[in-house]
Formats: C-alpha cells, sequence, structure tokens
C-alpha cells in the first residue's frame, strides 16, 4: 500500500518507541519523513532503519520555543509544506500528590501541552501546513481517561491535550487543518519498559490483564496514525481516537 505518495510528514519523539515505528509505517508507505527529537544518534538510528532516503533529521528541544521557530524555518527551507504532523515527544512519570512540587508539574505540562500547541501553532504561522490539506495528530493517553495513583501530573497534561484539539478543530478547519488525538494504553516502548520495571512482576500482569488484548506494541499505534493521516479519515477532526487494547472499556 502507497498511501502517502511523497507526503511529506513531521514526526516528533521519532528517535524511538511509537515515534520511531510511526516514522517507519509512513516511510513504507511513501512518505518523506522529518524526523525530530533531541538525540541526534538515535535520530540516525531510526534514519538508518527507513526504507529508502529521502528523509531528514533534526535533533530539536521542543520545550523551545526558539528551537521550534528554528525547526519550522528548516522544514519550510528544505522540505516544503507537510501532508502530516504526528506528535509524540513527551516525558512520563508518576509521582504522589505530596512529591510533587510546582517545578515538576511545570516540566511534566510543557513537555505536552505547552509543545503540542507551540509546534502547531508554528506550523500554522508560518504557513507549513500543505494547501491540499494537512493532518495533526498528537499523541495522548488513556491515562487521561482512566485514574492511576501518582499519576495527576500526566494525566492532566494528556487531558489538557484531548480538550485542546476539539477548538483547534474549529480554528484550524478553514485552513483545511484537521487535528486528532490517540490515547493509547500501555504499549511496550522503552519508556514503558523502564516504568515496569520498577514493579514486581504480579503488579505487571495486574496491568497487563486490565487491557483486555494485552499491551500493544509502538506498531499497533503506528497503524491508528496511519489511518488518522490518510484521505480514509478525511471526514475527522477534533476527536480523540482511543487505542488501549480495551483498558477504558471496563
Amino acid at each position: 500500500m502507497n498511501r502517502f505518495p511523497d507526503w511529506a510528514c513531521l514526526v516528533t519523539g521519532a528517535s524511538s518507541g511509537i515515534g520511531r515505528a510511526t516514522a517507519v509505517r509512513l516511510a513504507s508507505e511513501g512518505a518523506r519523513v522529518v524526523l525530530v527529537a533531541r538525540d541526534p544518534c538515535r535520530l540516525d538510528e531510526t534514519l538508518a532503519a527507513l526504507p529508502t532516503a529521502a528523509h531528514v533529521t533534526v535533533p530539536c528541544d521542543l520545550t523551545s520555543e526558539e528551537e521550534v521557530v528554528q525547526l519550522a524555518q528548516r522544514i519550510k527551507a528544505e522540505v516544503g509544506p507537510l501532508r502530516g504532523v504526528v506528535h509524540c515527544a513527551g516525558i512520563h512519570w508518576l509521582r504522589p500528590l505530596q512529591i510533587t512540587d510546582n517545578k515538576s508539574l511545570l516540566e511534566m505540562l510543557t513537555s505536552h501541552v505547552v509543545t503540542s500547541i507551540s509546534l502547531t501553532k508554528a506550523i500554522v504561522s508560518r504557513r507549513l501546513a500543505a494547501e491540499e490539506g494537512c493532518s495533526i495528530i498528537w499523541l495522548s493517553s488513556a491515562a487521561a481517561l482512566q485514574g492511576a495513583a501518582g499519576g495527576a501530573a500526566y494525566s492532566a497534561a494528556k487531558g489538557a491535550m484531548i480538550a485542546a484539539v476539539r477548538p483547534l478543530a474549529v480554528e484550524l478547519a478553514r485552513r483545511k487543518v484537521r487535528i486528532n488525538a490517540i490515547a493509547p494504553g500501555v504499549v511496550k516502548t522503552p519508556q514503558s519498559e523502564a516504568f515496569l520495571s520498577k514493579m514486581t512482576p504480579e503488579q505487571v500482569r495486574s496491568i497487563a490483564d486490565d487491557h483486555l488484548l494485552g499491551f500493544g506494541t509502538p506498531e499497533d499505534i503506528a497503524g491508528a496514525v496511519a489511518f488518522l493521516l490518510s484521505d480514509d479519515a478525511r471526514w475527522i477532526t477534533g476527536t480523540t481516537l482511543v487505542a488501549d487494547g480495551g483498558l477504558t472499556a471496563h
């Protein structure tokens, strides 16, 4: 299948996990991918995994407004208008309320909410969205839809992303820009593996059992991304696709 022939698509968090799997999936279906993350060495590893050579890597700290502007300028000069944007980058931790200070709370909100809106603003304001249409996807989380002890900061950040796509969909529709979120459950990535490694085997089994279809893979989410980016989803905007293996079904 070649759903994205010569489409220019930006993927953040492309150095590992869902971002890397998404980049591989889009490239395998014909897209030219702009790979963005902080670590240039790991970006090169992703680049080496892509099936063709028509891709670029751009190391960028998305929490820096200045670097986001520079990213947009480089895309405009070297890549051209974008048909797709997938924002996967972000941090994750659980922390009891008693030890959640303002600094760590702001770090969490910045990593997810500020970067999402800042990146979207840079793309739209600099006219980087292709005239024939552009699909923007933010990676939220099922944590925004289900409570877990210690997850207030993370759930608040991911929930804000879900809330923000609705007004942005209204605002951006006249520009032929669609924007949606995806809310995954627990997906087996290096980040989640590090998180699960701190738990007992019994705790891990309990979390796995909460997912009716078991833990997900990065490729599961990449498939959902490919659908929302494609013309098959051209009538979908301002919503959240829950891809959580049944976690929130009960």
